[in-house]
Parts: structure tokens; C-alpha cells; sequence
């Protein structure tokens, strides 16, 4: 019969390890474990996963990591990554009005300045949204009256949050394995943003290089209870992943076409393209003209249907040689870039950026992130004009986005609220785009993202009228206040 049992305090690389073993031993996993060490687990690692390039074996060493006190923005460099698995402070949920925020080292005094006059607009909004939420929907007699406050609150943060500015500070934790971590690390690392910079070399250092918080023997100090020396030693074995990210250096590859692309960008892709629909959706037709155009959107401001008519312009050979020279530049160990993956759905979308970081967390589609520009502007919810609070909203951040133009480009995503725009191409299959819709549409959900599953769904249905009749969504009136 099947012999099933779960491990524990087992190190990352050791686990790795063990389970590597058993392609080339007939030992269990308890013996292959008892058998050995972090010296002998990292022996092995130099030699099958480096000098072999067994890669896989990475995918078996599982390592949990705490990232806190990085800004909104830094955050969602972090997390875009197809594989990331974690959790992070929830805008939602969350009361950031007396957050601590980023400050680059080359910000002046103003700079503090704006970010404290969208916190302050931050707070009139909760207390606005809160006060007109209680009267609109008074506590029901089957809803505990603590739940019902915490419920009036969320539902008020979804609306504060439009004046959260990208430099508040926020903490998320994350569990991947060491080739997702090792690729993450490198990505990060090639991040045109010094605060992004600091924490890759941060993450590579608490995995290589430091002892991790042992959570047994925090227990046991606080306990009172002595540890011998063998044991400690025993508890800890050293950094997680000393030996499988110890190469990590940033990706040149990624940072080879941001150069080479960036003359392109300002010579026949320059410009911003207006906010039009919220969701404008492609079929895939031209895989080349697909693939140049997502390099050229992750550096542009530009929609992806205007990229494309600008792309036309140029003749299939001329296409052909550009793709080339892009492939060309990737060296003996990189991969195709993300950007180039594809799928039959592209579906452009305009989105505040709190509902962007909302969508960032699905792992079943590809994204290529464009840049955030101001030129986009900031949206306007409908729920500020039920609460009559639009006029001095829009006043604020008017004011606010005028005088963006004094701050150096480095310093201009920090000064960006959460209601601003950013464009996001979303490429997924019908399945893909199936589950985000029936995800997103639900009672529960923030009402930005709620309309851009919406808006998502009718593009199909227009398009693909028997396939959309598949799809599940929750109709935007169906709403329940209290659902969460």
C-alpha cells in the first residue's frame, strides 16, 4: 500500500535535495534525509544544478520570505511574477492614514509635502465614505454590529484608497521556489528604480547570505528554555539558499532592450495614447506584429492598437530584422522575455492602479505592465458623486498632477495616487479569461475591477457570442453590501 507522510524542518536546499535523490537512489526520502547535510545538499546542488544545468531541482526548494516596508509602488514590482505565491497588506482591509512612506534620498522637502496632501485627501474620503455608506445601508438585524463596522469600513477604504499615494509603505510575504526567486531577483535587480534595486540585493542576501528567523527557537528563548550548542546548530543549518541564487545577477538581457528599444520609443512611438474604453479587445492575427508590439508597449504610452498601426508602417522585412536583432541580443542563459509570450485573446486595459494590483495577483494570463505615466490622468469613481465629493476630489489631485512636472522622472511614481491610470495588456485564453470575469464580477469584489470584468465579458460577447454564453458573470447590479 502507498507510504504517505508529510515533512518538516527540513531546510529549502536540503528538501531539494532529498527529493532529487530519488532519480538516482532506491532510498526513501526519511533515509535519504537522515543521510544528509547543508554541506552535502550544497555539493550537490554545485554540481548537478550548475554544472549539469539540471534546473529543475530549483523548482524543488521552497523558500517563504517577508519583504516589509517597501513602498505600494516597489510592491508591484514585486509581485509581477507568474509563479509568485504571497500575500499583501490589503488596501481593502487596511487603515494607511498614518502610514509612513517612502522617501528616495534625492527628494526635496516638497516632495513630502505632496505625499502628505494626498494622505490628507486619503482621510476625507474614508470619513466621507463611511459617514454616506452608514446612513445608505443601516446595520441589518441579522448582522453582528462589529462585523457590520468592519464591513462599512472595507466598503469605505474602497473608495479612500483612490488618494493613497504610491510612496505609502506596505509589507508582503511570499513563498516561491528558488529558480521563480532566482528569476525575480535578476528581474529586480534591472529595475530602472534605485528602491527596487535595494530590495533585490536585499532579498538575495536574506537567502545567501543571513541566518532566517527560526520561529522554534523564538518559542523556545521566550519560553525561558536553554538550548545546548549542538542543538542550535542543529536548528540552524545556515542561510535557506545559499548555494542556488548565489549567482544571481541583474538581467542584462531585459536591460539590453530597454536600451536598445528606448530611440524606437522616442522617435515612432512617442507620445500618450487618450483614455478611451476600459477594456478594448484583439484577436491574435500576426504573431510577429504581436510579439514587437508588447516590447514596445512595456516602454511606451501608447495603446496596443496604436502601436500596431504605427508597426504597419514599417514592411515585413524591416519587422522580421527587428525581431531578429531582439532575439539576438539575448545571451547563452536567458530565456524568451515574458513579453514575447502570447495567447489568442489581447485585451487592452485602461484601470486605476489599485484595481491593477488587484488583477496583477492572477497567475492565469500573461500581462505585459506598461509604464505609469501622469499624462494618464486619475479616475473618477461614481460612488464620489453619490457621496457628492467629486468636485473637491478632482480639485486636489488637478492641483496635485500640475505640479508633478518639477519632480525628476525616478521621483514621479511615488507622487502618483492609487486612482491613477495605467494601461496593462492582458493576453489569455478563453479558460483564462473565463475564470478572471467569473472571479472578478462577483457582489464581493472592489467596484473598479467589478467594471473591467464586466467591460472584459461584453468584448466577448460581442465577438464570441457562444462562448460568452459559457461564461458565469455576476451582473454589476447584483450587489450585496455586505458580502465579502
Amino acid at each position: 500500500m502507498p507510504v504517505i507522510y508529510a515533512l518538516s524542518h527540513v531546510p529549502p536546499e536540503v528538501s531539494a535535495y532529498g527529493m532529487a535523490k530519488y532519480s538516482r537512489s532506491k532510498a526513501s526520502m526519511k533515509d535519504s534525509l537522515l543521510d544528509l547535510s547543508q554541506q552535502k545538499a550544497e555539493a550537490f546542488l554545485n554540481t548537478f544544478y550548475f554544472s549539469y544545468g539540471h534546473a529543475s531541482i530549483a523548482d524543488l526548494a521552497h523558500v517563504p520570505l517577508a519583504i516589509e516596508q517597501v513602498s505600494l509602488f516597489a510592491a508591484m514590482e514585486v509581485v509581477d511574477e507568474p509563479l509568485w505565491d504571497g500575500q499583501e497588506r490589503s488596501t481593502r482591509y487596511q487603515d494607511f492614514s498614518k502610514n509612513p512612506f517612502y522617501t528616495p534620498p534625492e527628494a526635496g522637502p516638497h516632495y513630502d509635502k505632496a505625499v502628505e496632501s494626498l494622505f490628507d485627501l486619503y482621510r476625507t474620503l474614508f470619513s466621507q465614505a463611511a459617514s454616506h455608506l452608514g446612513e445608505r445601508y443601516p446595520n441589518p438585524q441579522d448582522l453582528e454590529p462589529a462585523l457590520y463596522r468592519r464591513t462599512i469600513r472595507a466598503r469605505a477604504f474602497d473608495v479612500a484608497r483612490y488618494a493613497l499615494p504610491l510612496a505609502a509603505l506596505t509589507s508582503l510575504g511570499q513563498v516561491t521556489n528558488a529558480r521563480v526567486l532566482e528569476q525575480q531577483i535578476r528581474r529586480l535587480m534591472a529595475s530602472p528604480y534605485a528602491e527596487v534595486r535595494e530590495i533585490a540585493a536585499g532579498m538575495k542576501a536574506a537567502v545567501t547570505d543571513q541566518k532566517p528567523f527560526n520561529l522554534l527557537e523564538a518559542r523556545l528563548e521566550h519560553l525561558g528554555v536553554p538550548v545546548p550548542d549542538t542543538i542550535s546548530n542543529e536548528m540552524n543549518p545556515g542561510p535557506l539558499a545559499p548555494t542556488l541564487t548565489k549567482y544571481t545577477d541583474p538581467d542584462s538581457y531585459m536591460i539590453q532592450i530597454r536600451k536598445n528599444i528606448a530611440p524606437l520609443i522616442g522617435d515612432r512611438f512617442n507620445g500618450v495614447s487618450p483614455a478611451t474604453d476600459p477594456v478594448v479587445l484583439h484577436s491574435l492575427t500576426d504573431p510577429v506584429l504581436d510579439m514587437l508590439a508588447g516590447i514596445i508597449y512595456q516602454e511606451s504610452s501608447l495603446s496596443y492598437h496604436d502601436i500596431m498601426r504605427r508597426l504597419l508602417e514599417y514592411s515585413d522585412a524591416e519587422r522580421l530584422e527587428l525581431i531578429g536583432d531582439i532575439l539576438h541580443w539575448r545571451g547563452p542563459y536567458d530565456a524568451w522575455p515574458r513579453i514575447l509570450q502570447q495567447r489568442p485573446l489581447i485585451a487592452d486595459v485602461l484601470v486605476d492602479v489599485g484595481a491593477f494590483r488587484d488583477l496583477n495577483r492572477h497567475r492565469r494570463l500573461d500581462k505585459v505592465v506598461q509604464r505609469l505615466d501622469p499624462r494618464l490622468g486619475y479616475d473618477t469613481p461614481l460612488e464620489l458623486d453619490e457621496m457628492g465629493v467629486s468636485a473637491p476630489y478632482q480639485s486636489t489631485l488637478n492641483q496635485h498632477y500640475a505640479s508633478l512636472g518639477a519632480y525628476s522622472p525616478d521621483l514621479v511614481p511615488y507622487l502618483l495616487p492609487l486612482g491613477h491610470r495605467r494601461r496593462v495588456l492582458l493576453r489569455l485564453d478563453f479558460a483564462e479569461a473565463a475564470y478572471l470575469i467569473e472571479l472578478r464580477s462577483r457582489s464581493s469584489g472592489h467596484f473598479s475591477y467589478r467594471r473591467i470584468a464586466q467591460a472584459l465579458y461584453r468584448s466577448i460577447e460581442k465577438a464570441y457570442p457562444a462562448l460568452a454564453r459559457a461564461i458565469r458573470v455576476t451582473p454589476l447590479e447584483v450587489y450585496d453590501p455586505f458580502e465579502r
